[in-house]
Order: structure tokens, then sequence, then C-alpha cells
């Protein structure tokens, strides 16, 4: 299945209740996701446009085959929200040695001071299984691990 930017896709929690997450950028093979907390009944068919999707719970990459095998299905489509832009991440550069800013892509930007790094993620990239174990962990529904923490938006 064919997805785009905005697409807003529904993601099994239990076999019950289903969350949402938007595609923030499509990437290679991966896709950048938005993901929102609230859980919904598998029934309940809300046009996507009623749906609060302002404030992520998450901000993570995964492989898009959950997407495009139909398990997390296209549900609609909207304007990704203005404060929910794709990071910048640290990349240590050597030689000549030091932090400098890496985009979405990979792309290597300026260098930066090791203090501005301190506070910046490196570039990862999480298994689907990873971020529904991390909604149920964030829901109660299953543990929580450390791990999650770095999905956090």
């Amino acid at each position: 299945m064919k997805y785009r930017n905005g697409d807003v896709v529904s993601i099994p929690v239990t076999d019950e209740k289903i969350c949402f997450a938007q595609v923030v950028e499509k990437l290679r093979g991966n896709v950048l996701l938005a993901v929102f907390s609230e859980l919904l009944n598998v029934d309940d068919s809300r046009d996507v446009e009623s749906l609060e999707l302002d404030e992520p719970i998450f901000l993570l990459e995964t492989m898009d085959l959950r997407i495009t095998d139909g398990i997390w299905p296209i549900t609609g489509n909207r304007e990704v929200p203005k404060g929910i832009k794709a990071p910048e991440y640290k990349v240590w550069v050597d030689p000549p040695g030091g932090y400098r800013i890496q985009d979405i892509h990979g792309n290597l930007g300026a260098e930066i001071s090791p203090e501005r790094a301190g506070g910046m993620k490196l570039h990862k990239s999480f298994s689907p299984a990873v971020v529904e174990a991390a909604i149920r962990g964030f829901h109660g529904l299953g543990p929580w691990r450390p791990a999650f923490d770095e999905l956090a938006f």
C-alpha cells in the first residue's frame, strides 16, 4: 500500500483498542511517525479531521512495513501540525572530531558544541514491534521499558 506525508494510520494496541499515528515524513523504507495518546475502540469510525493530533506522545523513525502491508491501515490524510517537525540529531564526526548536526535524511550540517550535543539524541530507528510495545506500556497495558524513553516527543 502506498502512503504519503500527512497520512493518519491506525495502530492496533489490543484486540479491542487502537491509537492513531501520523506520517510526518516518508523516508526510504522508513517513516517518521508522530504517535498520539488517545485510545479508541476498534469499531470507532471517527473522521480523521475530528481527532486531536497536535501533541504526540512519541516522535520516532520506524520501518514502513506495517503501513505498506496494511497492518497499520491508513484512515485518512490531513496536514501535519506545524509544531511537529523532523528532529535534528547529533553525530560524532571523525576526523576532524567533534559533533555535527544530522537531519532525518542523514545529511550533515554545522558543527555544534559538546554542550548542545549533550541535549540532542542520536539518529535511531525503532522496529514496529517496539512502537506497539511502547504504546501498550504508555497506557499500562504492558511493561514500560527504559528504552521507550527515547521515543518521547
